[in-house]
């Protein structure tokens, strides 16, 4: 089988990009022939934004790499925006199954995070025009840039775009729900859930410490603040890695509480460690997360998490079984939950680090995914098969 990945690749590197470069190298590691077709946003990027609605030269480029590599599957990560939905008609003209995984939900709100303001923001789920997103800027906090997203998803919903793959993967049972009950009307069967995985790190016996940690961009939206506020006001001590807005504050903390350290930016390897070694990870995010590879990562260490009640977090997350859970962007929760960890005996603890690594083997391994994504690739090119020896049948 060969499969065509296809993936636009943001001006900083997110998360995406290492489940698109994971995806890739597991199923080259089964056997699988695969090829990575990849757009940029850096360079030209007004003129690359203004051909949101429709991209000639990636038009040009897909229909190109197709005719090429001769694919059995193609596969789309992410289009916004140097790729666009021009993507998804070559892919279409080319007769050829088309996957798209929805890693966020931009196809939902202009905002692609369902976030704004410090709050979740649904409006925009059930309009058929996303004009509240628009009035607040939801979108780099511009109504001018918030409006030509708005404009250009809109397009491709009345000329019925995202009814023309065969498959979305979506991360969670969560993001399904959401999807399904928005303006969106997918056809049956159109959505499936296929989780984020991570490669399992070496078992070995780390001695724990009491130090809690957390792992990831240091914003707003993943709730850095709040454990900010928290530690700060505490005599527990807490580990904080990783980049973004919030890292002076960070490091500032750092400097006044002897109870709260900087990290700076990890490599693999050394969050391994670190996750393998403390007592729990801390997850505040305050918005709707696609599937956090930090918590699979936690849970493959055996790593339990405390983690915010809201979105997948929750249905990631069994509370008292392998982790905690508390009301999302609420200090006193948090605090509590911590409070609450720490009165655990050593044998609880052990239990739920037991059941952490139990959740990683049951839905995160690569053995999983794979296995996952052969199934949607086999069965969406079943369909095709199908489709054309009907049709050959009805001209004979």
């Amino acid at each position: 089988m060969k499969i065509l990945m296809i993936h636009c690749f943001y001006q900083l590197k997110a998360g995406e990009e290492t489940v698109v470069e994971e995806e890739v190298a597991l199923l080259e590691k089964i056997g699988i022939e695969v090829e990575l077709l990849k757009f940029h946003n850096k360079g030209r990027v007004l003129a690359k934004y203004l051909q949101l609605p429709f991209n000639f030269s990636s038009y040009l480029a897909v229909k190109k790499k197709i005719k090429q590599f001769r694919p059995d599957v193609v596969h789309v990560h992410n289009l916004h925006f140097s790729g666009s939905p021009s993507v998804i008609y070559a892919v279409k003209n080319s007769k050829v199954p088309l996957v798209c995984t929805l890693h966020n939900y931009r196809l939902l709100c202009p905002s692609n995070t369902l976030f704004y303001n410090g709050q979740p923001f649904l409006d925009s789920l059930q309009r058929t025009f996303p004009l509240q997103a628009v009035k607040k800027g939801v979108y780099r906090n511009s109504k001018l840039l918030t409006f030509w997203m708005g404009v250009s998803m809109q397009i491709h919903h009345w000329f019925g775009t995202w009814k023309t793959p065969d498959r979305f993967i979506v991360l969670s049972n969560h993001a399904k729900d959401m999807f399904s009950q928005s303006k969106m009307k997918f056809r049956e069967g159109q959505l499936i859930v296929k989780p984020n995985f991570c490669a399992s790190p070496r078992q070995e016996d780390c001695e724990r410490s009491d130090t809690f940690v957390y792992v990831g961009r240091l914003s707003k939206d993943k709730g850095v603040a709040l454990l900010l506020q928290v530690f700060s006001s505490s005599s527990y001590r807490i580990v904080l890695a990783g980049d973004g807005p919030l890292k002076d504050e960070v490091i500032a903390s750092s400097k006044k509480y002897s109870n709260i350290t900087y990290a700076g930016i990890l490599s693999k390897v050394e969050i391994v460690e670190l996750l393998s070694s403390s007592s729990a990870l801390i997850f505040p995010s305050i918005w709707y997360e696609g599937m956090p590879l930090t918590i699979i990562e936690a849970l493959a260490c055996g790593t339990p998490v405390i983690a915010s009640k809201l979105g997948v977090m929750e249905h990631m997350i069994s509370h008292g079984h392998d982790g905690l859970l508390f009301e999302a962007n609420n200090p006193n929760c948090l605090a509590q939950a911590i409070d609450w960890w720490n009165r655990l005996s050593t044998s609880e603890k052990e239990r739920y680090r037991r059941n952490a690594r139990s959740a990683y083997e049951k839905s995160y391994t690569p053995e999983k995914n794979a296995e996952q994504l052969i199934s949607i690739y086999q069965s969406v090119r079943q369909e095709q098969l199908s489709v054309t020896s009907f049709s050959a049948e009805i001209t004979v």
